[in-house]
C-alpha cells in the first residue's frame, strides 16, 4: 500500500477532527423549550414528553421530543441513513402536481415504490465491479475524483436548499462519506468486489454502536435484541468471509485491502448515522444534504489526487475531466465513471429519496439490504469472479444480519417473556 494512501486516510481524520465542534454544537442541541401545547390536543410543558404510538421506545427528550416539529406531519420514514416524510411530495409545496401523471400513478401504487427501491439496490450493486474496472485503467484517486465531481455537478441545484443550521453538520458528514468512498476504492485494488460489498454491509453494527456511544441509547439485550442478533451474525459472517479457507489449508490471510473494506463500513456507517440524525428533524433536506456530502467528497478526492502524485507525471492529463472521455484506451473506464457518478450516485439517490416515503422503514431496509448480493452477481457476470464456500456462507450471514436489524424488540417478546417466566419460577 502506497504511502500517499495512508496520508489520505490521515488527512480525512484530521478534517473530521476539525469539524467536531460543528457536531457537538449543532447535531446535539440542548433541551430547548418547545411549543407542544397543541400537539394531540394536550397542554404540556417544555420538559414533558409525548409518546408516539408508532415507535416502540418510550418517549424522552433525548430520543423523541428533540426532533418534534409541529410544522411537519407525523411519520418519518428512515432507511440506511436517509429519512423522508411519509408520502412527502418534494420541495415545492406551492406547486400543484397533476394527480393523474404517470409518476404519481407509479408512486401511489403498491409495487411502484418497492420496485424503484429494488432498482436502486441493483444499481448500487454495480458500483463495486465497475470500481474494480475503473481502478484497472486509472489511478484510484483519479477514478473516484472524476466520479464524485460528476455527481456533485448533477446534485448542485440542491445545494442552495440546504438549511443553514445544518451546514456544519453536513460538512462533517461529508468527511465520513469521503472516508467511505476513498477506502472503498482503495480496497477494490486488492480485494474482490463481492468481498468489499459484503464487508461494507458491516454498517449494520456501526450505526447501533454510535447510537449507544453518542446518543446513550439503551442497547441491552432486552431493549434491542435485534441489534445483538445482527451484530452476532455480522461478526460471524465477516469471520467466515475473511478467515475460513474452504480448501482446508488453514486460515486465510487478512491484508490491508480487507482492513480498508472494514474502514469503508465505518465511514459509511458514521455518515448514515449523522445523516439520519439531521433528517429526522428536517426530512425535506435529504437531497441538499446528499449534495453537500458528494461535494465534500469531490473536494477531498481532489486533494487525494494531488497527494497521489499522478497529476505531475507526463501524459497524466488523460485521467482528468473531461479528457478521459476522449481517450479511446480508457473508454470502458470512462463509461463506468459516468455511470457511477451520474446514475448510481446522483440519480439513484433521487430515486431512493422519492420512493422511500411510500414504503415502511423496515421493508425499505430489507429491500436495500440486497445490494451486496447484486454486487456479487455483477462481479460474477462482468469479471468472471468465482466464489468459494466461505463467500457463500459469510455473505449469507452478513445479509441475514442486515435483515435481522429490521426487526423490532416486540418480535422477540416470546423469547424475552419465556426468560422472565423462567426467572420467576427459579428458587
Amino acid at each position: 500500500m502506497r504511502k500517499e494512501n495512508f496520508k489520505l486516510v490521515g488527512l480525512l481524520f484530521a478534517l473530521m477532527g476539525r469539524s467536531a465542534n460543528a457536531f457537538s454544537t449543532r447535531m446535539i442541541p440542548s433541551s430547548r423549550p418547545q411549543n407542544l401545547s397543541n400537539r394531540n390536543g394536550l397542554g404540556v410543558s417544555a420538559t414533558d414528553t409525548v409518546q408516539d404510538e408508532t415507535v416502540d421506545y418510550p418517549a424522552s427528550i433525548l430520543y423523541y421530543d428533540q426532533v418534534l416539529d409541529d410544522s411537519i406531519p407525523d411519520g418519518v420514514v428512515c432507511a440506511r441513513g436517509v429519512c423522508v416524510l411519509s408520502d412527502y411530495d418534494g420541495f415545492d409545496d406551492d406547486e400543484e402536481e397533476s394527480e393523474n401523471s404517470l409518476v404519481d400513478s407509479v408512486l401511489n401504487s403498491y409495487l411502484g415504490p418497492r420496485l424503484m427501491l429494488a432498482g436502486a439496490s441493483i444499481l448500487y450493486g454495480t458500483n463495486f465491479p465497475l470500481g474494480a474496472i475503473m481502478n484497472d485503467a486509472l489511478p484510484p484517486s483519479a477514478a473516484t475524483c472524476a466520479r464524485m465531481v460528476l455527481a456533485a455537478v448533477a446534485l448542485s441545484p440542491f445545494l442552495p436548499k440546504l438549511s443553514p443550521s445544518l451546514s456544519g453538520s453536513a460538512i462533517l458528514c461529508g468527511c465520513f462519506t469521503a472516508l467511505g468512498y476513498t477506502t472503498q476504492s482503495l480496497a477494490l485494488v486488492d480485494v474482490s468486489p463481492a468481498t468489499v460489498a459484503f464487508l461494507g454491509a458491516a454498517t449494520v453494527i456501526v450505526c447501533p454502536t454510535l447510537e449507544a456511544l453518542v446518543d446513550k441509547k439503551p442497547m441491552g439485550i432486552s431493549e434491542a435484541p435485534q441489534t445483538w442478533l445482527a451484530a452476532t451474525l455480522c461478526i460471524l459472517g465477516v469471520g467466515v468471509l475473511e478467515l475460513y479457507d474452504p480448501s482446508g489449508a488453514g486460515m486465510l490471510e487478512v491484508g490491508w485491502g480487507d482492513a480498508l473494506a472494514i474502514l469503508q463500513a465505518i465511514g459509511f456507517g458514521t455518515s448514515f448515522f449523522l445523516t439520519e440524525r439531521m433528517m429526522r428533524g428536517q426530512p425535506d433536506q435529504a437531497l441538499p444534504i446528499t449534495a453537500v456530502q458528494v461535494s465534500v467528497t469531490a473536494f477531498i478526492c481532489m486533494l487525494w489526487c494531488f497527494a497521489d502524485g499522478w497529476m505531475f507525471q507526463e501524459g497524466s492529463s488523460i485521467y482528468a475531466l473531461p479528457n478521459l472521455f476522449f481517450e479511446p484506451s480508457i473508454g470502458i473506464a470512462a463509461g463506468a465513471i459516468a455511470w457511477t457518478g451520474l446514475i448510481t450516485t446522483a440519480v439513484n439517490r433521487f430515486v431512493e429519496t422519492t420512493s422511500l416515503g411510500k414504503v415502511a422503514s423496515a421493508e425499505a431496509s430489507v429491500i436495500l439490504a440486497t445490494e451486496p448480493l447484486f454486487a456479487a452477481l455483477f462481479a460474477s457476470l462482468w469479471l468472471s469472479e468465482t466464489f468459494g464456500a466461505n463467500d457463500y456462507i459469510g455473505g449469507a450471514l452478513i445479509v441475514a444480519a442486515c435483515l435481522a436489524n429490521t426487526l423490532k424488540p416486540g418480535d422477540f417478546s416470546f423469547l424475552l417473556n419465556a426468560e422472565k417466566d423462567k426467572d420467576a419460577f427459579s428458587p
